[in-house]
């Protein structure tokens, strides 16, 4: 049986549930930071709840309207479970930068995520509310006029109620939002809906916007060389989710790097990430851009790094492990090995790294001239890191099984995504070794940079994709290290103490790759740098 209830009953109802439950991260995070000290005023946070209600009151005057509320409601209840499900285990939020992780991610990345905690979330904040929303009949009335002046008082005085507030606590609401920005990215539903339409907004407007063609001066100097001699082949490996502080070739406590450990290799202290998230870091690494002035939308309509790299005549190839090359690899051969049937490197229909080697020969066996091949792993990518290597891989232990990060002790969690950091050093290595097979045909080379880094639970944070200008170091600072056989070394005229003081002292970032790599292929263009060639002032 249904039971009835006026619209503006219904509507303080919704706002009301979603004040309460579905803004349960917002609240732990304000509790936090008020055992922490750095929020103060018992009198200012009560009237945090009444904001939140009276702003989700207004939300939802403006959303429901017959017929249609029967369609917005139940999806805004699901969407925004799914949100308050991500912030509240994992710590983090959802503003623009993670709207475009989730419009861009796929079904592999997506499914990772599943447990039997998200869908005790899902029962509890979603099904058992729309069940008991499923039995109650809204009047809206006869009269649209009388509704829409309804909705009006009621906007109205949820207006008055915010002035009220802002006119005893003006001064608190500006210090807490001024210190702590990330609260506007925790309002749920709010917070999704004005990212959700900004994307939108953003692809709509980009698909008017031409695309700018760069680096068509570009000259390889060493091709005339490489008819008589032997080609310069750079292995460009894109890592995902690696942190430095927990590379033993940075200094952690452990030996996450046993194979790397023993190759000549220059493992670079003090880099960081343009982004926290593959969906940033990944297009700004490739674009001539830097992090200060990097924006999507002209990196989305801008040729980058490897078109470069083929104006010039260089050979260049994408070999994917991931989620895609996020457009930097659209007009280059592109091999792709995520879906491949390898029983042993491919279980549960996700790949290991390893599955990246074979394809990586095949190319060396057929080099013609001077070539760029790009690896992109799947590295430590969470939460399911447990899932990143063979069970031969797993040195440390106990392990963390589950996507379900907080059923797992610090120690377990720490050991999984250890042993995922230790597959991808043997990669590595793997990769440099194929390089050594081909050293009579080539001048071989390696240069890995992780994309963005990872959070494990420090400060109540996992993942990440946190906003840049708040992400703890572990998401931003990441390992880069680089391999040059000794005929490249020479060809490039490179000194080692030199540049084992820049990988020692200089503070690099995903800005110098784009720059570094036309240095290390010999291009000749307008479009590099040389002040950000991290190798430049290190040739004789």
């Amino acid at each position: 049986m249904q039971r009835r209830l006026r619209s503006m009953g219904f509507t303080l109802l919704i706002a009301l549930y979603f004040t309460v439950f579905q803004n349960m991260a917002l609240w732990h995070h304000l509790s936090v930071l008020y055992a922490a000290q750095k929020v103060q005023g018992w009198g200012f946070l009560l009237t945090v709840p009444v904001f939140i209600f009276v702003l989700m009151n207004v939300v939802f005057t403006l959303l429901i309207w017959p017929r249609v509320y029967k369609v917005i409601v139940p999806v805004l209840i699901l969407a925004a479970t799914g949100v308050t499900y991500a912030m509240y285990q994992y710590g983090v939020v959802f503003d623009h930068g993670m709207m475009v992780n989730v419009v861009e991610t796929d079904t592999h990345e997506a499914t990772s995520y599943l447990s039997p905690a998200l869908f005790g979330w899902f029962i509890g904040l979603a099904v058992i509310p729309l069940i008991l929303l499923w039995r109650v009949k809204v009047d809206f009335g006869a009269s649209t006029r009388q509704l829409i002046l309804k909705k009006g008082m009621s906007i109205l005085l949820s207006l008055v109620v915010v002035g009220a507030i802002a006119g005893l606590y003006y001064k608190d609401y500006a210090s807490l939002l001024r210190n702590h920005s990330e609260i506007k990215a925790m309002i749920n539903p709010t917070n999704f809906l004005s990212a959700g339409y900004r994307v939108l907004k953003e692809r709509v407007y980009e698909a008017h916007l031409p695309f700018e063609v760069i680096g068509t001066d570009a000259v390889d100097r060493n091709a005339a060389l490489a008819e008589k001699g032997k080609p310069n082949v750079l292995v460009l490996v894109v890592g995902e989710t690696a942190r430095a502080q927990d590379y033993a070739l940075d200094g952690y406590d452990r030996n996450t790097n046993p194979y790397l450990s023993k190759e000549s290799i220059l493992s670079y202290q003090n880099v960081s990430s343009c982004g926290t998230a593959t969906a940033v870091s990944v297009p700004c690494m490739f674009s001539r851009m830097t992090h200060d002035n990097y924006d999507a939308l002209t990196a989305r309509h801008q040729e980058g790094l490897l078109d470069v790299l083929k104006h010039a005549g260089v050979s260049v190839t994408w070999i994917d492990n991931n989620s895609g090359s996020k457009g930097v690899a659209n007009r280059v051969n592109v091999i792709i090995t995520q879906g491949s049937n390898d029983p042993t490197l491919c279980p549960d229909g996700m790949c290991y790294d390893g599955i990246l080697l074979k394809p990586l020969k095949q190319q060396l066996a057929h080099i013609e001239g001077d070539t760029v091949i790009v690896l992109h792993l799947m590295g430590s990518h969470g939460p399911t890191y447990a899932k990143r290597y063979p069970k031969a891989f797993a040195r440390f232990k106990p392990v963390c099984e589950t996507s379900d990060l907080q059923q797992c002790s610090q120690e377990a969690l720490i050991n999984t995504y250890d042993n995922s950091l230790v597959y991808t050093d043997y990669i590595l290595d793997q990769i440099i070794g194929l390089l050594k097979e081909e050293s009579s045909k080539v001048n071989g080379a390696m240069l890995y940079m992780s994309d963005h880094g990872e959070s494990l639970g420090e400060q109540g944070i996992y993942l990440h994709g946190m906003p840049y200008s708040i992400a703890p170091s572990q998401q931003t600072h990441i390992p880069m290290i680089t391999w040059f056989s000794p005929t490249f070394t020479q060809h490039q005229r490179l000194d080692g103490q030199c540049m084992s003081q820049v990988a020692q002292h200089d503070k690099l970032s995903h800005d110098n790759v784009f720059h570094t790599v036309l240095g290390m292929m010999d291009i000749s263009t307008n479009t590099y740098d040389p002040h950000l060639d991290m190798l430049a002032a290190c040739r004789q």
